[in-house]
């Protein structure tokens, strides 16, 4: 799965805070969830309805962040992490909220999204994440959440095993690659710390 992010400041030299760079790794998120649910279609996964699309979109990125912040804990000062990382959240509910309404028509998604993150970081939370990479219990945890929204006929009972071996380390490697992009400079030095 690979897909080109533009993840790197214009001026490098400028500092950025660490809120500007949640909110540009919100952006990198809904590329890299956008981008794992079309890989799944592109696996010969079949997705029934937008519904269905979407709900797996808003599973990646509620992943995302929670991978997010698990690599802020150990790279970021607190202080920076208490900013970044809702700053994030935000960002990723509303990008969600606007591609959702243009799908499914109107409704409160972007609350639903914080709903859902909250819920879900409760169950995260709970499994190891170490070395940059989600352990077993969290990869198996996010899997079985896209498996329950994919269902477990002919097509679909494979795509855990899709999810857990394959598109969800990818994509949190690709996540920390463009958290390290974004919050370093162009000489390669720390901006807000290192990642």
């Amino acid at each position: 799965m690979k897909t080109r992010i533009r993840d790197r400041w214009r001026n490098p030299d400028q500092q950025q805070s660490a809120e500007k760079n949640g909110e540009a790794l919100g952006y990198v998120c809904w590329q890299l969830a956008l981008t794992a649910a079309r890989n799944l279609h592109a696996e010969d996964f079949v997705y029934q309805d937008d519904v269905q699309r979407v709900a797996v979109i808003r599973e990646y990125l509620i992943f995302l962040v929670h991978a997010a912040d698990r690599l802020a804990f150990d790279n970021l000062e607190q202080t920076d992490r208490a900013t970044f990382v809702p700053a994030l959240a935000l960002a990723c509910a509303r990008q969600f909220h606007r591609n959702a309404v243009e799908v499914l028509g109107n409704g409160d998604y972007q609350a639903q999204f914080i709903e859902t993150l909250n819920r879900r970081n409760k169950h995260y939370g709970e499994c190891s994440f170490g070395e940059g990479l989600p352990g077993y219990a969290l990869l198996r945890a996010f899997s079985d959440h896209i498996q329950a929204i994919m269902g477990n006929d002919q097509t679909n009972r494979w795509v855990m095993d899709q999810v857990m071996d394959i598109d969800g380390p990818d994509v949190v490697r690709q996540l920390a690659k463009s958290m390290s992009n974004l919050h370093t400079d162009k000489t390669g030095g720390a901006k807000t710390s290192s990642i």
